[in-house]
């Protein structure tokens, strides 16, 4: 994991062991789709350094409460979560068997400042004490950043951030998912290119930043399945 020496982050003895028992944990797991090789030393080179890239942001306000939506194997809130034990991570997925999965990671590898909620993020983005209560939400190709926007905004409080984590862009997404983001309380703040040293770096990794400036409409999110059906700004 020299790379994330690299980007400034030193990992403990405990901290490699535990991606180690994550990474095992998900090439093992069967009963949903939550990576997609068997290979444990593949996911912690794609998937889990990948993940660990947010942490090229701790210098702008990368602290409090994380919010993880769509999070699937876990990928990046577990990461997050083993680094940054300040952070209070939650792990927003709506299928149940993935949601399964998160909480047996979340127990065996003990992470108490990880929790696990299972439920759709249309539903969720409209619940007090969910809503306007989370200082970062991040995803990792999840979507279009304009269904991103609209999933992850409303969680965020103003002065707080959402994080997409994509592969590469073409630039109408990005112009879309601006002026999604302008109908939903955010704006645009810059894309971070992510500087791999490995194999990795032949795959385009970035990291699309925008901050809540204002209050999220409260039609937003809409209902369940028209984020995708109707994005704004498209």
């Amino acid at each position: 994991m020299t790379q994330v020496n690299e980007w400034g982050v030193d990992l403990h003895p405990k901290q490699l062991a535990l991606f180690r028992r994550y990474a095992e944990l998900l090439a093992d797991y069967t009963e949903a789709n939550v990576i997609g090789t068997r290979d444990a030393s593949k996911i912690i080179l794609d998937h889990v350094l990948d993940s660990l890239s947010c942490l090229l942001l701790q210098n702008t306000g990368f602290q409090g409460k994380l919010i993880d939506v769509g999070a699937g194997g876990g990928l990046p809130g577990i990461p997050l979560g083993v680094v940054r034990p300040d952070l209070n991570v939650t792990l927003l997925e709506a299928t149940k068997k993935k949601a399964k999965f998160l909480g047996l990671s979340q127990e065996r590898l003990g992470l108490t400042n990880v929790k696990v909620m299972n439920q759709r993020a249309e539903v969720a983005g409209q619940q007090a004490g969910l809503r306007d209560s989370y200082d970062i939400a991040v995803s990792r190709a999840l979507a279009s950043l304009p269904v991103v926007i609209e999933y992850c905004a409303p969680f965020v409080q103003e002065g707080g951030s959402v994080l997409a984590m994509k592969g590469p862009l073409e630039e109408e997404e990005i112009v879309s998912g601006k002026r999604a983001a302008t109908k939903l309380g955010s704006e645009f703040s810059h894309v971070l290119e992510i500087p791999f040293n490995n194999r990795l770096e032949q795959k385009q990794r970035q990291i699309v930043v925008f901050r809540k400036v204002a209050a999220t409409p409260t039609g937003y999110p809409r209902r369940i399945g028209l984020a995708k059906k109707r994005p704004i700004g498209v």
